[in-house]
């Protein structure tokens, strides 16, 4: 974790608490109006969907769980798979953090909170799209920070 981005360790860190940009924390603080995923509109977008579930991240997740696997079988310690844990213990189980970390730098999980929700006429719709097009090109910026870094330790 320590040669982490600094975003891309936030990121991680926010999902280990629970707060963290998903539908479901996001209605919780009232800053969306539905829990629903905003990739594939289930019903709920939770840390295990986007980790487990949701279409759009098919491949990372494979590559993720085959990681964690290999991973937790070399080293002392329970070995976990995608069906046996819990998003909360594959974040607690410093065996599976560059695996996490690897996901998160190939995906938006946690990185975006989906389409701006529609404002009621003070603006809002206005800063909501200029603040995602800052944060899709500071996706960008880490992404091609991160390559180097990702690929070197993997």
């Amino acid at each position: 974790m320590a040669r982490a981005n600094k975003r891309l360790a936030a990121r991680f860190y926010q999902l280990k608490t629970g707060h963290c940009l998903t539908g479901q924390y996001l209605a919780w603080t009232t800053r969306r109006l539905d829990a629903s995923c905003w990739w594939c509109q289930h019903s709920i977008q939770s840390r295990e969907h986007l980790f487990k579930n949701c279409p759009q991240w098919k491949s990372q997740q494979k590559t993720l769980w085959a990681t964690v696997l290999d991973e937790t079988k070399k080293l002392p310690g329970p070995t976990k798979g995608r069906d046996r844990t819990n998003i909360a213990e594959l974040l607690a189980d410093e065996r599976c953090s560059q695996a996490v970390l690897v996901f998160l730098a190939t995906t938006d999980v946690g990185r975006t909170s989906g389409p701006p929700v529609a404002a009621d006429g003070d603006g809002e719709a206005s800063e909501a799209s200029e603040w995602d097009a800052r944060e899709q090109a500071e996706r960008e910026a880490e992404r091609r920070e991160e390559e180097p870094v990702l690929g070197a330790e993997v």
